[in-house]
């Protein structure tokens, strides 16, 4: 039995293979998560009613209704938050979603073009996105279309979207950095 024992450990500690294409799949991109809200509404008018509260005294009864008000808006804002987990992508992506967005609007580097680079980015950001989960914990783990991402776009407010560009892009951009550091130059000599 002990000789038994002994061969596992033997064998265990051997060089051995290893699958190219395993590793190559287990690349771990940079991930991150970012809160968005989507009721804008509800933002607007607290934006309102705390300029309000800010030129009522305290102690004026019109502060106590104002300041209920403002936390009921506060409540529905923080219950429209989504929370997006992004994963990075390869430059293979980038240059598929590049490719795909020239052959549908007919043009090499559509950079100048608006329909060009809302495809653009809605494409990428759609392959960033790992899953969505709303304020109560609830996930959607589908995997998002152009289409969906560019509805999703043109209904939240424009400050949320931003926040899903800058995410996707410094993820992209981690990508590359990674990308560029583990080129052939940087893998060791055997």
């Amino acid at each position: 039995m002990s000789d038994n024992i002994i061969n596992l450990a033997e064998e265990a500690q051997k060089k051995g293979k290893f699958s190219l294409a395993d590793a190559i799949k287990g690349r771990a991109y940079p991930e991150t998560s970012v809160d968005i809200y989507i009721d804008g509404s509800s933002a607007f008018e607290l934006a309102t009613v705390s300029d309000e509260l800010k030129k009522i005294d305290p102690e004026d009864s019109e502060y106590e209704k104002l300041h209920i008000v403002a936390e009921e808006l506060s409540k529905k804002i923080i219950e429209s938050k989504l929370t997006f987990h992004m994963r990075g992508v390869g430059q293979g992506v980038v240059e598929r979603i590049t490719k795909e967005a020239s052959d549908k609007f007919g043009v090499d580097n559509g950079v100048n073009d608006p329909e060009w680079i809302k495809y653009y980015l809605c494409a990428l950001i759609a392959e960033n996105i790992v899953k969505v989960a709303d304020a109560e914990g609830n996930e959607d783990e589908s995997k998002f279309s152009v289409d969906d991402i560019m509805d999703l776009r043109d209904a939240v407010p424009i400050d949320s979207w931003e926040i899903l560009i800058d995410t996707m892009q410094k993820l992209t951009l981690a990508s590359s950095y990674f990308d560029a550091a583990t080129d052939s130059g940087f893998l060791p000599k055997s």
